[in-house]
């Protein structure tokens, strides 16, 4: 007797919504979600210019309370947690014992004793064995990725439609703080590199928001944007990806990430490695380009210099805001400086480009 495992995605919590707004749905690590439902270049620049909201209920969120919780965190996190004020959120990567990226989660103090985390996707399970099998004394963590949603309203008339929405209660949430909201939270964070907030609560309240969401935002020109614009958005901003820019390999340091590790706390996993590594310098460091010559970049792409390779590429695409063909890569850092020509091997043959600063793109501060 022969057992097929079943290997169908998962549908989002909001998946007949998405096909009665014409999604084009894919897989996206072992998930089905919107792709585009008009094109990625529409709903990338109603990000820039209006307002869009991503369903990004895939993601996952653990529950971490006892009243050791706060010692644990501290003792296993590269940030201080005890700084952070209740109702505040702090940006980190998660470290093994070589000082590599497992993943990148944002910490909610939600009490004295209680956090809420957010973690990507297809790293719940590594993300949650990584968790729990470094738990002592009185702390508990659950997993509550199977019951909540999350929805993410980007851009700059995300402010004008959530107020309208929720109420003037949270006008002045400020970036990377959140308030209690329907069994959630609402916090003032993004993944665009644009004003905006994202919308947790438990799965059967999704749907009531999302309607509500749509109902102030029509004239306001919020449309719903799949994962093709969300990658576009990310990448213009420069904000890294688990899997492409951050892996158990990579260090925070050599990914510019530096500043979200504190290498002046104790002991924490992979801090001995960090802290030598910032002693003796990098061997390579993550970098922006732009493409001179015509051609796309994609992930794995080698890159070259005098011929000789220094490095690959680890994303890179179209962007509509500029109308460039831009990425990110690591490459060895004697390469990195800003306006260094280098050449990307795309099918096979050098096509010139040049080191920028990063982010690609910051929003207006107005």
């Amino acid at each position: 007797m022969t057992m097929t495992l079943n290997t169908e995605p998962t549908k989002l919590p909001l998946h007949e919504e998405h096909l009665l707004k014409g999604a084009r749905m894919g897989d996206f690590g072992g998930w089905l979600v919107p792709l585009f439902y008009s094109s990625i270049m529409e709903e990338h620049a109603a990000v820039r210019t209006k307002c869009g909201i991503f369903d990004i209920s895939h993601m996952g969120e653990f529950l971490v309370e006892g009243s050791d919780a706060l010692a644990y965190l501290e003792r296993n996190l590269p940030r201080r947690v005890f700084t952070v004020k209740f109702g505040q959120a702090i940006y980190m990567p998660l470290l093994n014992d070589q000082g590599g990226m497992v993943d990148d989660i944002i910490v909610y103090r939600m009490a004295e004793q209680k956090f809420l985390l957010i973690v990507n996707a297809g790293n719940i399970t590594k993300d949650f064995s990584w968790f729990t099998a470094r738990v002592s004394g009185d702390v508990t963590v659950t997993n509550l990725s199977g019951e909540m949603g999350l929805l993410a309203l980007q851009g700059p008339r995300s402010q004008t439609i959530l107020l309208e929405s929720f109420g003037a209660f949270y006008k002045d949430l400020r970036r990377f703080h959140f308030k209690d909201f329907e069994g959630g939270v609402i916090a003032r964070t993004g993944y665009t590199g644009e004003d905006g907030y994202e919308i947790m609560v438990p799965k059967g309240k999704l749907k009531q928001v999302w309607d509500v969401l749509f109902q102030a935002g029509g004239k306001q020109g919020l449309l719903p944007i799949g994962f093709g614009a969300r990658d576009t958005l990310r990448l213009e901003a420069a904000m890294p990806l688990y899997g492409h820019e951050l892996t158990d390999e990579l260090t925070p340091l050599e990914a510019g990430l530096e500043w979200a590790v504190d290498l002046s706390k104790n002991e924490f996993p992979g801090s001995v490695v960090l802290k030598e590594q910032k002693k003796t310098g990098l061997l390579k460091k993550r970098i922006g380009f732009e493409m001179i010559e015509r051609g796309i970049p994609r992930q794995g792409f080698e890159i070259q210099k005098d011929g000789k390779t220094i490095g690959s590429v680890t994303s890179g695409s179209f962007i509509p805001t500029t109308g460039k063909n831009i990425g990110m890569a690591y490459v060895a850092a004697g390469e990195s400086a800003v306006g260094n020509s280098i050449d990307v091997m795309v099918r096979g043959k050098p096509v010139k480009a040049v080191v920028v600063s990063l982010p690609f793109y910051k929003r207006s501060s107005s």
